[in-house]
């Protein structure tokens, strides 16, 4: 696979940043701002906060891997 430009690594860093802050809002504003929260709750939390860690990584990964293929198309 292609390496990443350090501008696209930036992009997708700060991206997944912003997912989970936004993840972490959304939880926050549902429930009441962490008032009804019960302790699987706080799990689903931290897992949906690693989940939306790595998504714009993989869109990142996948759009690459089409990008490639591509090109690998186009050299034939």
């Amino acid at each position: 696979m292609a390496k990443r430009s350090e501008g696209i690594r930036r992009l997708v860093m700060a991206s997944s940043v912003l997912a989970v802050m936004c993840w972490i809002v959304f939880a926050a504003i549902d429930s009441h701002f962490f008032y009804k929260f019960t302790p699987i709750l706080w799990l689903v939390v931290a897992v949906g906060a690693v989940i939306a860690y790595f998504i714009p990584k993989l869109i990142c990964i996948i759009i690459y891997w089409i990008m490639e293929g591509f090109r690998k198309d186009r050299g034939k």
